[in-house]
């Protein structure tokens, strides 16, 4: 019985010494992140225009959602972005990129990419194709779906984003879902939108369900009245505004 006791504990005190040599050391991951109902992947591309702020803008941020895999240190972290084939826009001029601290114990963390209204973008549409860069603390992350769970959602892991950027009225990226509600897209209409709700984004993160059903009451309504004072309100190419 003793020696039966003694090889027990022999055994197990090899195996927990085995789990201790095996603990993983390697540096932790980073990978762009979206909830997959917001569909934004690795083919899709976000947009900003400097045109659709309700001041005039010489810088702005936009903050890109970032996934952090891997262990949760009690110590802040670097993490740094760069740009990747595809890219027309010029660092520096068009857009700024840097390392920035993370604070210790996130898991997700929103990068600030700075925008620069440079003088191009009153005439052209620029393309930033970003990647993560590798860090003391961190390299590519972990890419593809990850299931939902009770209190996740289904998300995308990604390792590029594509952003244009320019200070034109450009059709945005996510008016592809907007469409049925609000039609097709003109400047003259986004202008009208804006001037009736007081809003420049339109995207389903700032308006959510509510506005989808909503504002395009409000807009007709809105409408109507102008209509019945000045008549129909033309786009840049002279066709009536319309809301369905």
């Amino acid at each position: 019985m003793k020696y039966l006791l003694y090889v027990t504990m022999v055994f197990s005190f090899f195996s927990c010494k085995k789990e201790a040599v095996e603990t993983y050391q390697g540096k932790d991951g980073v990978s762009f992140f979206a909830y997959t109902y917001q569909q934004l992947h690795t083919t899709a591309v976000r947009s900003y225009s400097f045109a659709f702020q309700k001041t005039m803008k010489t810088r702005d941020t936009m903050y890109i959602p970032l996934r952090l895999t891997g262990k949760l240190p009690n110590q802040p972290r670097i993490v740094l972005l760069k740009t990747a084939a595809g890219t027309t826009a010029t660092a520096g001029v068009d857009f700024e990129l840097k390392e920035v601290t993370i604070p210790a114990g996130v898991s997700t963390f929103n990068y600030p990419l700075v925008l620069i209204n440079s003088v191009g973008m009153a005439s052209n549409v620029y393309r930033i194709v970003l990647e993560p860069a590798e860090t003391k603390d961190f390299t590519l992350g972990t890419l593809g779906q990850t299931p939902a769970t009770t209190t996740i959602q289904t998300e995308e892991n990604f390792r590029y984003l594509k952003i244009d950027v320019s200070s034109m009225y450009v059709r945005p990226a996510y008016w592809d879902v907007l469409d049925a509600s609000f039609g097709e897209f003109s400047a003259e209409k986004y202008k009208f939108m804006v001037k009736v709700l007081g809003i420049t984004d339109f995207s389903y993160d700032n308006i959510g369900l509510d506005g989808y059903l909503n504002f395009p009451v409000t807009l007709r309504n809105a409408l109507a009245v102008y209509e019945a004072a000045n008549g129909p309100l033309l786009d840049e190419n002279k066709n009536p505004i319309s809301f369905p």
